[in-house]
């Protein structure tokens, strides 16, 4: 995988290697030679040590992952929008799950003030199951 990210930083030549703790020495040679932080010994990656060894690979990704960086088209069709800097993360996850369902002339800036009457709330319960909502009962003129 290293020299998937980097050929030229992390050559393959402990990839045959018979040792599997020179084996792994060698590919913390190769993250090194990419900036990720000295963190786990050969034995932590021999034995198994699920900890260490997820840390690590979290730090290869974020130091080099490989992915090209998203175009200002692409980033506005996947719909990327940068407005989460305000509210919990509760709300911006709620929020963002709201928005994600599709509903029609439905969009929500701020989940408290959007959902003060409750038929924001009842769209959403009737995307989920549509037989969930009695329209009829339904006051679409709250104050």
């Amino acid at each position: 995988m290293l020299n998937q990210l980097d050929g030229e930083k992390c050559p393959l030549d402990g990839i045959d290697e018979e040792d599997l703790e020179k084996r792994a020495e060698k590919m913390i040679t190769n993250s090194l030679a990419l900036g990720v932080p000295d963190l786990v010994r050969p034995k932590d990656i021999v034995t198994a040590n699920t900890k260490i060894n997820t840390l690590f690979v979290s730090y290869i990704f974020n130091t080099k992952h490989g992915l090209e960086e998203l175009t200002a088209e692409e980033y506005e069709a996947a719909g990327m929008i940068d407005d989460d800097v305000e509210g919990s993360r509760e709300e911006r996850t709620f929020r963002f799950f709201i928005n994600s369902l599709g509903i029609d002339d439905l969009y929500i800036d701020d989940l408290y003030d959007d959902c003060r009457d409750g038929i924001n709330l009842a769209k959403v319960c009737h995307r989920i199951d549509d037989k969930s909502v009695d329209w009829k009962k339904i006051n679409m003129k709250c104050k």
